[in-house]
């Protein structure tokens, strides 16, 4: 690879979470799956140690409902920012 290769991929903009939820396509559908796998994971994961405290087996679920809507709400906040910046 020539060196100009290589300064034109310095020039390359690194977007955010954010930006690839609210730029949509592929990536942004697969920004948004992510987000809701990985909150529910990691609310599982604390619903569980949880209950393995307190002796119950309930509170995982809790805790997976709790993940869900976590990564449910950073795909809206981080929409509804898009959509407001682009209003302006």
């Amino acid at each position: 690879m020539t060196r100009s290769h290589y300064q034109d991929a310095d020039k390359v903009k690194l977007r955010t979470t954010g930006e690839l939820v609210s730029g949509g396509g592929l990536s942004g559908a697969i920004m948004t799956l992510l987000y809701v796998i990985i909150g529910i994971a990691f609310w599982s994961l604390v619903g569980f140690g949880l209950d393995k405290l307190f002796g119950t087996t309930w509170i995982v679920w809790v805790g997976a409902l709790i993940g869900a809507f976590g990564g449910f709400y950073l795909v809206y906040y981080y929409m509804s920012q898009s959509s407001s910046d682009h209003k302006r």
